[in-house]
C-alpha cells in the first residue's frame, strides 16, 4: 500500500512539472508568421534557456520585420533577444490593468551579469490606446508597439507580438558600449586644487582688493563738476574771502593783490607827510 501512494504522489509531482514546463520552440511553430524569430532563439541557445522558467513573457517579432537580426554572431544575438524575454507573466488584460501609464520590467539579460546600468530592463508606456515598449537606458528609442497576443497559458508563459526590433544600446555591437558618464569639465579659470563659488571669488580676489583703493582716490582727486560749482559759488556759511588761503604768487589775481597793497602803503606814507 505505501508503494502505490508513493507511486501516486511521483505521477502528480510529474503532472505539476509538465502543466508548469513549455517548450518555446513548438509553440512557435505553430505560428508561420514567427518562424524567423523562432529559429533565431534556437541558433542562439536562447530557446534552451527560456524552456528552464515557469514564468515568462516573450515579445515576439514578425518576419517582415525581422530586421538585421539574422545578421548577428550567435553571443550577440543571445544578449540582443534576452532582452525580449520579460522575467513575468503579461498579457493584454494585465497590461491594461496597471495603473500607471508605464512600467519598467525585468529581462532574461538582466540576471546574466552582464548588463549595465538599464541594460537589462524594457519601458512600457500606453500610449494612443496601445503598448509601447523599449529598452530602459536612457535616451534609448522606444517606438516598438504591441500588434496582438500570439498565445498565453496563465499564469507560465505569454507570447506577444510586437511591431518591430528595439535597440538595446551596446549589445547590438552598432553602439559604444554603455559607459560611466564622464564627470563635469572644471572651469577653465578656477584653481586645479579647488573651485570656490563666483561670490567669493569677487570677494577675495587680490587684483580686485587692490584695485578698489585706487578707484577710491580716483574719485577723490577728480571731483566732479556739481562739485565745482558749488566751490566757486561760495554759500552763506562759507568763510570770508580774506580768510580763505591767497591765491598761488604766480597768478594774476595774486599780482593785482600785491599792487593793490603796495599802493595802500605808499597812500599812507604820503598821508602822514
Amino acid at each position: 500500500m505505501n508503494r502505490s501512494i508513493v507511486t501516486l504522489l511521483c505521477y502528480f509531482l510529474l503532472l505539476a512539472s509538465s502543466a508548469s514546463a513549455f517548450n518555446i520552440t513548438k509553440i512557435l511553430s505553430q505560428f508561420s508568421d514567427y518562424s524567423t524569430f523562432n529559429d533565431l532563439l534556437s541558433k542562439s541557445g536562447l530557446a534552451t534557456e527560456i524552456n528552464k522558467r515557469t514564468t515568462i513573457t516573450i515579445l515576439a517579432v514578425p518576419n517582415g520585420a525581422i530586421g538585421d537580426l539574422t545578421s548577428k554572431s550567435d553571443d550577440v544575438l543571445n544578449s540582443v533577444l534576452s532582452t525580449y524575454v520579460v522575467l513575468d507573466y503579461y498579457d493584454i488584460p494585465k497590461l491594461k490593468s496597471l495603473k500607471d501609464k508605464t512600467a519598467k520590467m525585468t529581462t532574461m539579460y538582466q540576471q546574466s551579469g552582464k548588463a549595465r546600468f538599464d541594460q537589462g530592463f524594457l519601458n512600457m508606456t500606453a500610449k494612443d490606446g496601445s503598448f509601447v515598449f523599449g529598452s530602459a537606458v536612457k535616451d534609448a528609442q522606444r517606438d516598438s508597439r504591441l500588434e496582438k497576443s500570439v498565445m498565453n497559458q496563465p499564469y507560465n508563459i505569454s507570447v506577444l507580438g510586437i511591431s518591430q526590433p528595439f535597440v538595446t544600446p551596446g549589445l547590438d555591437g552598432t553602439l559604444a558600449p554603455v559607459s560611466t558618464p564622464p564627470p563635469k569639465a572644471n572651469n577653465a579659470t578656477s584653481s586645479p586644487k579647488s573651485s570656490p563659488p563666483a561670490s567669493d571669488d569677487e570677494a577675495e580676489s587680490p587684483a580686485e582688493e587692490a584695485e578698489s583703493p585706487v578707484s577710491e582716490e580716483t574719485e577723490a582727486l577728480a571731483p566732479s563738476k556739481d562739485a565745482d560749482t558749488s566751490a566757486s559759488s561760495p554759500s552763506a556759511d562759507s568763510p570770508p574771502a580774506d580768510a580763505q588761503a591767497p591765491p598761488p604768487a604766480g597768478s594774476s589775481a595774486g599780482k593785482l593783490k600785491v599792487s593793490f597793497g603796495s599802493f595802500v602803503v605808499l597812500a599812507s606814507m604820503v598821508a602822514a607827510f
